[in-house]
């Protein structure tokens, strides 16, 4: 299972990306179980005690989110600013006059952050100068004027994270980044308070992955390979070496197995280790773990964006179910709703909490070569997804197995189903919708009305062999629209308001260069041919525009106005022209 990074953030100014959740260590024994059993309740969940596992003991096999970070200009203010790596600059874009200012920075900058908190429509970043182990930190006044100061940091620095307030910077080798760590360790990070530029190095656990801030700016988390750093920013300049807490009690576990999300506003870890069937709750900053069995093993784990809940998918052939867990913990500890007929491995959360996606990236009832699958083959239904289906072993021997019918038919694959679940009371209304290509991934727009879902390539439908489906969550009857396409979708930005969408379209050597643009109003979807392939999209609030940064020697950057006006930048970094 590939390690994943935060759960639906985004790389880019305001607006989530498809993909991502925050992963890290792992194991545990023994623990608290979740309450006794409650029978069935009137709103159609099943008793905390009741098990739909079927699986007979055996773990499902693991499910695949994609991840959707990439290094592309960021936003800040009314401006966009994009860093060259080769010629040690960032581009400064006004996007309400297109007027560009380009100033040095350090050797090789790369990755570039907004610092929140700016006056009016002035901007402010921070850019990590790879080359040169130091960052710059950028402010622009509303009328066009840069300042920029350098400061050294951590060598081998690969990521940036920045308090939401924008007090402080994290400068660090992030496992998941890019570039492998060269000489020296990538447990030193740097802490920078913007404030007083004062610069703290720190030592925290392996493989760093994730920074999580507290809701008041008090605390910093550190999501590692050893467990979770807990930095208080009142004690910055005296600790050297933070408190490292596990959030499981077994420290011998494969840390790739660990999906570890931290609940910011409640302070809780939350670790879910893959083919375990309980969940490890890590109390930050005092260190009390709980442990919750759990009526079977859990592909998934996902938090409300409110922090109000977890939820913890259990798949299974015959039909699957999700743990609700209250957040803090409550007397029950969980509550388990039924999904009859379905295999559910995954769930996103829309991020009012009043609506969920419940579907899957495996299909364990397909033809297998081999061991066979984790999961029983019933007679029924499933759901959906793309991915692994993970090691399925029946001792030394090799089988050929089909799911099927009484009458010799295949299983449904589950993949070609999802379920909209909304809430319900005390409970969730379940829709079930065929979405006739298997999914590799799905997002929720911001304002929890509609999703896009991508599609898996279907051959059959060459030379449009690629699609994503606009999912309108708010009909009694869910409305989904298939949109097809002559390359695989790319990166997928949603305005903040949750009324446009845009979804990048590249394949070189087909000479596919466009994106779509989607009024997620009314599902019109209109494309934009581009001089360039697309890399990677934003948003600029003050102006309202989307922006595509491409593939350029020069650079290159495409505006997309509220009302569909074009204005694109080019050679900016060079800073020799602009065209309409």
């Amino acid at each position: 299972m590939k390690p994943l990074r935060r759960a639906w953030t985004l790389p880019l100014c305001l607006a989530p990306w498809l993909g991502a959740c925050a992963m890290a260590e792992a194991g545990i024994d023994g623990g608290l179980s979740g309450a006794t059993d409650s029978g069935w309740g009137t709103d159609g969940s099943a008793g905390v005690g009741t098990s739909t596992d079927g699986t007979g003991g055996e773990a499902p096999p693991p499910e695949t989110e994609d991840d959707g970070d990439f290094r592309v200009p960021r936003a800040s203010g009314k401006y966009v600013y994009s860093a060259s790596e080769s010629t040690d600059s960032v581009a400064i874009i006004d996007t309400a006059t297109l007027v560009i200012d380009v100033v040095q920075v350090g050797q090789g900058p790369t990755v570039v952050e907004p610092i929140p908190g700016q006056a009016g429509d002035a901007g402010s970043v921070v850019v990590l100068d790879q080359g040169s182990d130091d960052v710059a930190v950028l402010r622009t006044s509303e009328a066009g004027a840069t300042t920029v100061e350098i400061h050294k940091v951590t060598p081998g620095a690969n990521n940036l994270a920045v308090s939401p307030g924008g007090k402080y910077v994290f400068v660090y080798h992030d496992v998941d980044g890019p570039e492998q760590q060269g000489p020296g360790s990538d447990q030193e990070l740097t802490v920078l308070d913007l404030a007083g530029g004062v610069a703290h190095r720190m030592t925290v656990g392996a493989h760093p992955r994730d920074v999580v801030f507290a809701p008041d700016e008090s605390t910093a988390w550190i999501v590692t390979a050893a467990g979770v750093n807990v930095i208080s920013f009142a004690a910055l300049g005296d600790v050297g070496k933070p408190p490292l807490l596990p959030v499981v009690k077994d420290p011998g576990v494969d840390p790739a197995r660990v999906e570890v999300h931290i609940v910011a506003a409640e302070r809780l870890a939350l670790a879910r280790v893959d083919g375990e069937p309980w969940l490890a709750v890590t109390q930050l900053p005092g260190g009390e773990l709980t442990v919750l069995d759990l009526p079977g093993v859990p592909t998934d784990l996902d938090v409300a964006p409110t922090g109000e809940f977890a939820v913890l998918t259990l798949p299974a052939g015959g039909g699957s179910s999700f743990l609700e867990v209250p957040l803090p913990l409550g007397p029950g500890m969980f509550v388990q709703h039924e999904v009859p007929g379905e295999y559910v491995g995954l769930a996103s959360v829309a991020a009012t909490g009043d609506a969920m996606l419940l579907y899957t990236t495996v299909d364990p009832f397909a033809l297998t070569e081999g061991p066979a699958p984790d999961v029983p083959l019933v007679d029924d239904h499933a759901v959906f997804g793309t991915g692994t289906t993970g090691d399925t072993t029946t001792g030394d021997t090799t089988t050929t197995t089909t799911g099927g019918d009484d009458d010799g038919g295949s299983q449904p694959d589950p993949r070609q189903r999802i379920t909209l679940a909304r809430r319900d009371g005390n409970g969730w209304d379940l829709v079930t919708l065929f979405v006739e290509v298997p999914l590799v991934s799905v997002g929720l727009a911001p304002d929890s009305r509609s999703a896009i879902l991508v599609h898996d390539a279907d051959p059959a439908a060459s030379p449009a062999a690629w699609s994503y489906s606009l999912f309108d969550l708010t009909p009694a009857f869910p409305l989904l629209k298939r949109q097809n396409t002559l390359a695989a979708p790319g990166p997928i930005l949603f305005t903040p308001e949750g009324d446009r969408a845009a979804v990048l379209l590249r394949d070189d050597l087909a000479g596919v260069r466009k994106v779509d643009l989607v009024n997620l109003d009314n599902f019109i979807v209109k494309p934009l041919l581009l001089g360039s392939p697309p890399e990677g999209a934003g948003y600029v609030d003050p102006t309202q525009k989307v922006f595509v940064s491409q593939a350029h020697p020069t650079g290159r950057i495409t505006f997309i106005g509220p009302d569909g006006d074009v204005q694109t930048v080019t050679g900016y970094v060079l800073n020799d022209s602009v065209k309409d």
